[in-house]
């Protein structure tokens, strides 16, 4: 009979062993997918806060684009022409326009990084799944955005410095951004200014030319790398 309480008092323990396990495994299994709904709600929140501000950043590095292409094919048109072709040929309006697009060159890209920057402090960046939009991510906000900067501060430099001030003070362009950054003329070309002092403008084009197209073709990859992470993050919101 002893024998036989024994067993029983042996199998009943073994079945709340089992029980205390099974219920042990069961609660770990219910936290860990709270956690994992937890993470992927965050991982939603840090996607759609990355999409509104790329999606932002893709409509600026347009407008930037367009601006800087401009400028450029002018530059070019002045470098390769003379003086007497722009006064003899164009209207005063027209004048007053092609000095506006070169002018329109010293416009710079101005990335949103507060998200980025947020989610890098706070280790949110473990939160996404993808290893390429994480790797895209890092290269666009530490490397392609800084290199830009870089060549967007010598442009700076030489249109206020240099080109800005023969168009201002020179040719007696005077032009204003408003607040939607809409350029708006002050005072218009002075045609017996701009013929006086159009090598100097050619040379202060030559100078700036080169850096420009750089700057521009930085802008072309940063659109490429913008548009590719907006598809890869629409993807990932989708699942």
């Amino acid at each position: 009979m002893e024998k036989n309480k024994t067993g029983k008092y042996f199998k009943y323990a073994i079945g709340e062993i089992v029980l205390v396990v099974v219920g042990i495994l069961i609660a770990l299994s219910i936290n860990n997918w709270n956690e994992d709904r937890k993470s992927k709600k965050m991982a939603t929140e840090v996607y759609t806060n990355l999409l509104t501000s790329l999606k932002q950043d893709s409509l600026e590095v347009e407008r930037t684009i367009n601006l800087l292409t401009k400028s450029i094919d002018t530059q070019k048109k002045i470098i390769l022409s003379t003086s007497d072709q722009y006064t003899n040929d164009l209207s005063q309006t027209e004048l007053d326009k092609m000095v506006q697009e070169v002018f329109s060159g010293v416009m710079s890209f101005f990335p949103k990084t507060g998200v980025y920057n947020l989610i890098t402090s706070n280790n949110s960046m473990d939160l996404l799944q993808s290893k390429k939009i994480k790797s895209l991510l890092i290269n666009l906000y530490d490397f392609q955005y800084k290199r830009y900067e870089n060549v967007d501060a010598i442009i700076d430099h030489k249109y206020h410095y240099q080109l800005g001030v023969v168009i201002r003070k020179k040719i007696g362009y005077i032009p204003e951004y408003d607040s939607e950054s809409k350029l708006k003329v002050i005072k218009s070309v002075d045609r017996s200014l701009f013929n006086k002092h159009y090598k100097e403008l050619v040379s202060e084009c030559q100078d700036v030319y080169g850096i420009l197209s750089t700057g521009n073709n930085y802008l072309f990859k940063i659109r490429a790398s913008i548009n590719e992470l907006l598809q890869l993050i629409r993807q990932e919101l989708k699942k």
